[in-house]
C-alpha cells in the first residue's frame, strides 16, 4: 500500500496558509469593528503613561469579534509602548478565584511553590509584585459570565481585579468579555460600578461585513482561483442567518475547502459549502458542550433533567427527580440561579398563580 502521507504531500493544496482560518488567528485589522476599536483604544491610552486604564466590559453575541478585537488592540498597544502587559484568561478554563489569581502570578513571572497554598497567600504575592511592578497588567477575562455560575462565589475575583489597587495593591486593568447582555445586572454592586462604566456593545455582523471579513481571510489563506465570489457570498449568507457569526462563516469556508480537497478538486464549489453546512453548525455549538462538560456532577444532572423535559420543567419536578430534602432543595435553587446567570438556563412563569418557574435549556433555542 502506498504511503498516505506521501500521497497527501504530492496533492496540490487549495490552501496557501491554512493557519489564517484558525479561530486563534489574529488578523492585522478587523473589518466592521472600526468604531469599537477606537473606543477600546481610547480607554487603553492611559497604559502608555504607566497608569492603569479603566476596566471595561465587551458585550455581544458569539462570533461578533469581541475577543479578537481585544487581542488586536492590545497587540497594537504593545507595539508602541512597553508599559502594558496583556494577559489572556478564559474563565471556562480557569473558573475559580484561586486559578485566575494563580495564573496571573505565573504570567507576571513569579514562581509559585509546588505545595498547596491558600488564596490569601497568592493575594500577598500579587501585592509584593505590585510594589516592584514596572508594567501595567491588562487582563482579558473571556467568557466572564462563567464566574457567576460557580457555586463558591468565584466572582469575587472580579472585585479583586477591577479594583486591583485596593484589593491586591497593584495597578491593573480588566477587559471582561461576555455573550450575556444582562450580565451587568447580575454583578455585585461594587464590581458593577468599576467594570460597567465603560461598556462597549458589539452588534451582530451584517452580510456585507461578513463578506468583507471572509474576503480578507480568503486572500491570505487560499490560492488565487481556488474560490469565487459565489462561494464567499454563500458562506457570508449562512453566517448572517446564524446570527451574524463570523466564526461560523470562516469555519464554513475552511471546511468547504477541506471537502473540495478530499474530493480531489482544486476549487471550492457551492456544492462543497452545502455539503458541510450542518456539520459546521455543530462545530460552533461545541463551546457550549465544553461549558457543560466543565460543570460539576450536580449541575450536569440538573442540566440533563431539564434537557429531557421538552417543554420545560417546574422547580418541583427537578426536586422530585433528585429525591431532594428541604435542605437540598435550597442548594438546587441556588444552582438553578447560577446556571441561569451563566446563560445555560432560562425560565418563565407557569400559569398556576404565576409563582412557579418553568426551567428550560437556553442554548437549544
Amino acid at each position: 500500500m502506498a504511503n498516505i502521507f506521501r500521497q497527501l504531500a504530492e496533492q496540490e493544496s487549495i490552501f496557501r496558509d491554512e493557519s489564517v482560518m484558525r479561530p486563534d488567528f489574529l488578523p492585522e485589522d478587523l473589518p466592521g469593528r472600526e468604531r469599537e476599536m477606537k473606543d477600546i483604544a481610547s480607554y487603553l491610552q492611559e497604559a502608555m503613561r504607566a497608569r492603569a486604564p479603566p476596566s471595561m466590559l465587551l458585550v455581544g453575541k458569539p462570533g461578533t469579534g469581541k475577543t479578537t478585537l481585544a487581542k488586536l488592540v492590545l497587540k497594537q498597544l504593545t507595539e508602541v509602548s512597553s508599559k502594558p502587559f496583556p494577559i489572556y484568561i478564559n474563565c471556562w478554563e480557569n473558573s475559580t478565584r484561586f486559578g485566575i489569581l494563580n495564573k496571573l502570578v505565573l504570567e507576571l513571572g513569579d514562581m509559585m511553590p509546588r505545595r498547596g497554598i491558600a488564596t490569601d497567600e497568592i493575594v500577598s504575592r500579587l501585592s509584593e509584585i505590585g510594589k516592584r511592578q514596572e508594567n501595567i497588567p491588562i487582563i482579558i477575562l473571556d467568557e466572564v459570565d462563567r464566574l457567576l455560575a460557580a457555586p463558591s462565589h468565584e466572582d469575587q475575583v472580579l472585585y479583586d481585579l477591577s479594583r486591583a489597587q485596593e484589593a491586591l495593591g497593584m495597578s491593573a486593568s480588566v477587559i471582561a468579555i461576555t455573550n450575556e447582555p444582562d450580565l451587568p445586572a447580575k454583578l455585585d454592586a461594587r464590581v458593577r460600578s468599576s467594570l460597567t462604566n465603560h461598556t462597549i456593545l458589539f452588534e451582530v455582523y451584517s452580510p456585507t461585513q461578513l463578506k468583507n471579513i471572509l474576503m480578507q481571510r480568503a486572500k491570505k489563506a487560499l490560492w488565487p482561483g481556488a474560490y469565487d465570489e459565489d462561494v464567499i457570498g454563500l458562506c457570508a449568507g449562512i453566517g448572517a442567518k446564524a446570527g451574524g457569526d463570523a466564526r461560523l462563516t470562516i469555519h464554513l469556508l475552511w471546511a468547504a475547502a477541506k471537502k473540495a480537497e478530499s474530493d480531489g478538486k482544486k476549487k471550492i464549489g457551492v456544492e462543497h459549502v452545502q455539503a458541510i453546512k450542518e456539520r459546521s453548525y455543530a462545530h460552533v455549538k461545541m463551546p457550549l458542550t465544553r461549558k457543560i462538560d466543565s460543570l460539576d456532577e450536580l449541575d450536569k444532572t440538573i442540566i440533563s433533567i431539564i434537557a429531557d423535559a421538552k417543554n420545560g420543567i417546574e422547580s418541583g419536578g427537578i426536586y422530585e427527580q433528585l429525591n431532594s430534602s428541604s435542605a437540598e432543595q435550597r442548594t438546587i435553587r441556588n444552582r438553578l440561579e447560577r446556571l441561569e446567570k451563566t446563560g445555560l438556563l432560562t425560565w418563565e412563569q407557569s400559569n398556576v398563580e404565576g409563582r412557579t418557574k418553568i426551567w428550560k435549556i437556553k442554548i437549544v433555542e
